[in-house]
């Protein structure tokens, strides 16, 4: 199993409580997102599993879709449905049986979806509103991630070491951009939740 495999597991996992919560409490959406997770279920297997790139694009959508509370909340409850129905797939590459995998993904989803419709306490809406943004950003973070390990193993493979030690290693300037960017944009969410 690579990274990538397991940042699409937690994703599509992730979508699957999320998307089933969300979708609970409008019978057409649960009925929307019911047959997106069984088409993937039906259609998707270990070896014809979609790229990981192309689902963190639809999971990241869905939920910006779902977010955003446009008209045709259903198409969003369905891409959700077909994000988290590919979850079956990703744990059966990890060794179990189909069966077993398909069973265990819709009782959890069918337990999601039942919490939220009887117990309004289970996902409130800021919480499932928290719970979208997590997807978008995981979403995106999983779109990119072959990109990214692409890039990282040229540069490993392009690189000559050198016989002796550098005594120092000047830290690019990127991280410390993106380090800074998060820290701020982390700030600002903590400030914004709490007016």
């Amino acid at each position: 199993m690579t990274i990538t495999l397991h940042a699409l597991w937690m994703l599509c996992a992730l979508a699957g409580v999320v998307f089933a919560a969300v979708s609970a409490r409008d019978r057409r959406q649960l009925v929307a997102f019911t047959l997106g997770a069984a088409a993937a279920m039906l259609l998707v297997g270990p070896a014809r599993l979609p790229d990981a790139s192309w689902v963190g694009v639809a999971a990241a959508a869905a939920a910006a879709w779902q977010l955003t509370r446009w008209r045709f909340a259903v198409l969003s409850a369905a891409a959700g449905g077909a994000v988290s129905g590919l979850s079956a797939a990703v744990v059966e590459l990890q060794g179990v049986p189909s069966t077993a995998a398909i069973i265990a993904v819709i009782v959890s989803l069918v337990a999601s979806a039942w919490l939220a419709r009887k117990r309004p306490q289970y996902a409130p809406d800021v919480l499932r509103d928290e719970a979208l943004v997590v997807i978008v950003l995981l979403g995106l973070g999983v779109a990119v991630l072959p990109g990214i390990l692409d890039g990282w193993q040229a540069a490993a493979n392009l690189t000559v070491a050198s016989s002796e030690p550098e005594s120092s290693v000047a830290i690019p300037a990127w991280t410390l951009t993106l380090v800074g960017s998060a820290t701020a944009l982390g700030a600002a969410y903590s400030l914004w939740g709490r007016r």
